[in-house]
């Protein structure tokens, strides 16, 4: 689940002629972006900084314009560009962090995050970012104190209920997975994985009955349901 941050429209101020061109190829570029054309996009980036190679967030837009188009590896140095010419920029690190996760490398991923959130404290997408590539390693316990720390800041966060639940679901804490896919369907009622992973956390709490409930809810949303999962569902209905 990746996280990138809009692309915006910057304004600069006594800028030379020099200058004022290649702001006017970067602002295009972000409207073309914005219409989802990218490749035509990342063509006008690029001449904005053969014009001006200091030009930091014509870097970073470029490198999410390349982002949308998978092309990670390509994303990522401009990322880098991007933080080599400024330090502190957070959203660089965040998403930059965020296709390092694409491409599998979640311990890259897990110390551009850290990074982001020694910058900015109260980066919420961060901490969420932070708490997938976590839970990729297998490092479920410190998944959840990340998605906790996320609703801290944001309880609207449904994804971040969910991934929680699913953390805590793989530490056989199947009362606070439950309770926090309940959360993540009371803000997201279509949202049919938690219907299904419900199902299984409170099958395996011992609560069969409302289990198959769930599951035959997400079947019929269109959730695949595997025969394991579907043999528990028979079960039930030939009594």
């Amino acid at each position: 689940m990746k996280n990138l941050i809009p692309l915006v429209l910057l304004s600069f101020f006594a800028v030379s002629l020099y200058g004022q061109h290649s702001v006017r190829l970067y602002n295009k570029a972000n409207d073309i972006a914005l219409k989802g054309d990218y490749e035509r996009a990342i063509k006008l980036f690029s001449e904005a900084i053969r014009l001006d190679r200091f030009f930091t967030e014509a870097y970073y837009n470029r490198a999410i314009a390349k982002s949308r188009l998978r092309d990670y590896e390509e994303a990522i140095l401009d990322y880098s560009k991007a933080i080599e010419q400024d330090p502190k920029f957070a959203a660089a690190y965040n998403n930059r962090g965020a296709d390092k996760n694409e491409l599998g490398d979640y311990a890259g991923a897990i110390n551009d995050y850290t990074k982001a959130l020694e910058i900015d404290t109260g980066y919420t997408k961060a901490y969420f970012n932070r708490g997938i590539s976590k839970f990729k390693l297998g490092n479920y316990t410190e998944a959840i104190i990340d998605n906790t720390s996320a609703l801290k800041l944001d309880s609207g966060m449904y994804l971040a209920w969910y991934n929680r639940g699913s953390a805590k679901f793989m530490i056989e804490d199947y009362e606070g997975a439950i309770n926090d896919y309940s959360k993540c369907i009371w803000l997201d009622t279509t949202y049919a994985i938690a219907y299904k992973y419900r199902g299984m956390a409170r099958i395996k709490a011992n609560k069969k009955e409302e289990g198959i409930k769930d599951l035959l809810i997400a079947k019929e949303m269109g959730c695949i349901v595997n025969e394991e999962e579907m043999e528990s569902i028979l079960s039930v209905n030939k009594k």
